[in-house]
Order: C-alpha cells, then sequence, then structure tokens
C-alpha cells in the first residue's frame, strides 16, 4: 500500500469491501478420469463429484463496536457555531457505509446520518432486536422523515472513504490512514438542539424512495451524540465576549481569580488563576502570603497533555530521544572472557550515566523554572552556585512569562 507524502489526502467515492453481507454458495467440483497414456491423450472422465457449501458473511446490523468510531463533528455535547458547517462521523473500517446495500440497489451505501431537532424524534435505548441483541432506535413522524432522510440518489453523495497522510487529521487513534466518512445533509440552525444519529437504512429503502412513508419511522442507531448551536461570530467577536464575561465576574489581568488550593506540601492554600484570554499585567501584584499563581503551571501542564495526545509527536520524540541516547553510548568495550553478567552490569552502568538527565534541559531553562516554581535556593555547590540550579531570590534576576 502507498504511503503518502506528509500534508495529503486522497478522497474516494467509496471503498467496496472483497464480500458484502450476504449469503454465498462455494462450490467445489472434483473430476477423475482415466487415461492409457502417459501424457494424459484421450482420457475418460469417470465420475464427477459436486459439493456445495453455504457461507454467510455478517457484519454490524444493529450495533456498531464503539472502536469503530474515530472522531464525530461537532463535538459531543458542545455548544457552538455550527450553522454553516455540515456534521460527520469519521469510521475507521474504510469499507463499512458500502458493506450492505439498500435493497432493491446493489450500490446505496447502507449508512446515513441524520440531524435531528432534540422535539423532531425521539431515542429508545435497550431495544430487544431479533437476534436477541440490544440496541438503540430513533422515531419520527413521517413529515420529519421526509425532511431530514436523504433521498436515494443522494445517500452516496453524503459518504466517501480518505487515505490520509501519517499525522494528518483523524489518524491520531487509527492504524493505516484509511477512514470513511458519513456525512448529514442538512444545516443546523441557531439556538437549538439537536441530536446526531448515525442510522441504518438497510430495511427501509421505500422511505429513501419516498414511495410508501409509514406515519412513524423507527430506524436502527449504531452511533448518536448532542449538542447545541450557538450564534455564530468571529473569532474576535467570541474572544471579546469570553473577556466581557470574563470582567463581568470582576476578573482582569490585575485580579485573577482566587480558588481552594493544596500545595505540594499538602498544606491548604489559595490559588491565583486567570485565562490565556485575559492576559496577564504589565505590574502584576505580588501573590499574598499563601496565594500560589498557577497560571503558567496550568498553561505548560495544558500543553505537555495535548503533545502528549498526539500520537504521531510522541511517537517522533522518543525516536529522537532513542537515536540520540544510542549515539551517545558509544561502543561497548568489554575484557577478554567477560561473563554475561559484566556484559549486563556495564550496559547498566552506561545506561544510568546516559539517563541521569534525559532530556537534556539546558542550565538555563532549570534555572528559570525553579525560580517560578518557588524552588527554594539550596546550599552553594563548588562553584558559588546552588546545587539544584536555581537562581537565589536576592540575585536580581528578573524573570517573566505569559501564558
Amino acid at each position: 500500500m502507498t504511503e503518502l507524502e506528509p500534508g495529503r489526502i486522497d478522497f474516494y467515492d467509496g471503498v467496496a469491501p472483497g464480500l458484502r453481507d450476504d449469503t454465498y454458495r462455494v462450490r467445489v467440483t472434483t473430476t477423475v478420469e482415466h487415461s492409457a497414456t502417459a501424457d494424459h491423450a484421450g482420457a475418460q472422465s469417470l465420475e464427477v463429484f459436486t459439493e456445495d457449501r453455504w457461507v454467510k458473511v455478517a457484519g454490524a446490523k444493529y450495533r456498531l463496536d464503539p472502536s469503530e468510531v474515530l472522531s464525530v463533528y461537532p463535538p459531543p455535547d458542545s455548544a457552538g457555531a455550527y450553522t454553516t458547517t455540515l456534521g460527520h462521523v469519521v469510521l475507521r473500517r474504510r469499507t463499512l457505509p458500502w458493506e450492505k446495500a439498500v435493497a432493491p440497489s446493489t450500490s446505496t451505501p447502507w449508512l446515513a446520518l441524520l440531524l435531528l431537532d432534540v422535539n423532531e424524534a425521539t431515542i429508545t435505548r435497550n431495544v430487544a432486536a431479533p437476534d436477541g441483541t440490544r440496541y438503540t432506535t430513533v422515531s419520527m413522524s413521517a413529515d420529519v422523515a421526509r425532511a431530514a432522510l436523504p433521498l436515494r440518489a443522494e445517500v452516496p453523495l453524503l459518504c466517501h472513504a480518505r487515505q490520509v497522510a501519517p499525522g494528518g487529521p483523524d489518524t491520531a487513534r487509527d492504524d493505516d490512514g484509511w477512514v470513511a466518512v458519513v456525512m448529514t445533509g442538512r444545516l443546523p440552525v441557531a439556538n437549538h438542539a439537536y441530536n446526531m444519529c448515525l442510522v441504518s437504512l438497510a430495511d427501509h429503502g421505500a422511505v429513501l424512495d419516498r414511495g410508501s412513508v409509514p406515519v412513524t419511522v423507527t430506524l436502527p442507531v449504531l452511533h448518536d451524540w448532542t449538542f447545541k448551536s450557538g450564534s455564530s461570530g468571529t473569532f474576535q467577536k467570541v474572544a471579546a465576549g469570553v473577556a466581557q464575561n470574563a470582567a463581568a465576574f470582576g476578573l482582569s489581568a490585575g485580579h485573577p481569580t482566587r480558588l481552594d488550593h493544596i500545595r505540594r506540601d499538602g498544606t491548604p492554600g489559595v490559588a491565583l488563576y486567570r485565562g490565556p484570554i485575559v492576559g496577564v499585567a504589565d505590574e502584576p501584584a505580588a501573590a499574598a502570603e499563601g496565594e500560589t499563581d498557577v497560571s503558567l503551571s496550568t498553561a505548560r501542564t495544558l500543553g505537555r497533555l495535548l503533545a502528549a495526545a498526539d500520537r504521531s509527536l510522541v511517537r517522533e520524540l522518543s525516536e529522537w530521544r532513542r537515536r540520540d541516547l544510542m549515539s551517545g553510548l558509544g561502543p561497548p568495550a568489554f575484557a577478554a572472557g567477560s561473563t554475561p553478567g559484566d556484559v549486563a552490569a556495564e550496559t547498566v552502568a552506561r545506561l544510568s550515566g546516559a539517563t541521569t538527565d534525559p532530556w537534556g534541559v539546558p542550565d538555563g531553562v532549570r534555572r528559570l523554572h525553579g525560580r517560578r516554581e518557588g524552588t527554594p535556593p539550596e546550599a552553594p555547590g563548588a562553584n558559588g552556585a546552588p546545587s539544584n540550579g536555581a537562581i537565589p531570590r536576592d540575585a536580581g534576576t528578573k524573570a517573566e512569562g505569559r501564558s
């Protein structure tokens, strides 16, 4: 399989599976022949044996393994300006939408994503399926079904497959870079709450054709989530609104919020926190006794967690560190007649020396970090500097930072 160059995404109308869900007959025919010559000339057929075997290919019908869903948009339980964006779900298995077909067609995908106002439909959970499994259904009136469900000709246009280069979107939890995407055909309206339902159309071809729509349409739901659509606006407008809301609660660059806080030594205290939108004052007020400003520490921790959630970044950092560590060890030098125990001890000693400071943090960064964390200076080392690398509080060095 060809791997794409970084940043590239290839789109496909669909990816057909080797076999669609159905029942197949496998026929094996064996012919026994007799020939009097070595070259089998004039061979005569003595008997023909025929054996039939039936194979059923069955995938998901009423339930979908949660691991098959890589991501959804809008995010679950979120609120935002979604009035100009079509919702969609990204599926791990690239053939999933085309593994069944909606009869009588052999090419209409069996999955559809429905955008439904919370007042338009009823979601029922833990329903007993004909095969004994429990699943979820969504029920709506005929008028809602006509408005929410796509036409048969529209269903293939709302499904497609993608091959995404490593490190691209939707690949953090994927294993081969191939995904399937199912989109909705409706746009949300501002200031409404919605259910998003990935439904099965396998047994509901008549509804897609609009030929005979029952009074109540009930469909199996394979995955669903909710969100709220708010008013639209630019980032500047949203950011200004956040700042105004903060000011309404008395928060500003010079007046961060105060929260109950447990310090590292286990004693109670007060934490001062301001978000990145609020910013920092040119001359921030000094924290009072028992107060700790955790704004920068919170921003730093959030950045580290975001980086740790990026699987490709973590993999590249680990590979870089492994190459750096191994190159720093150099070739081993074992004396003649070394035992396996000697080799193990030498290897442990070499690795211990190489990993004393595994990330190679510069001394300047260490000193700045120590001062921001309020680490008390230790006794001077041999060169007159504190042994932990922190700058003494009376050294006159000013360290500033903004989140």
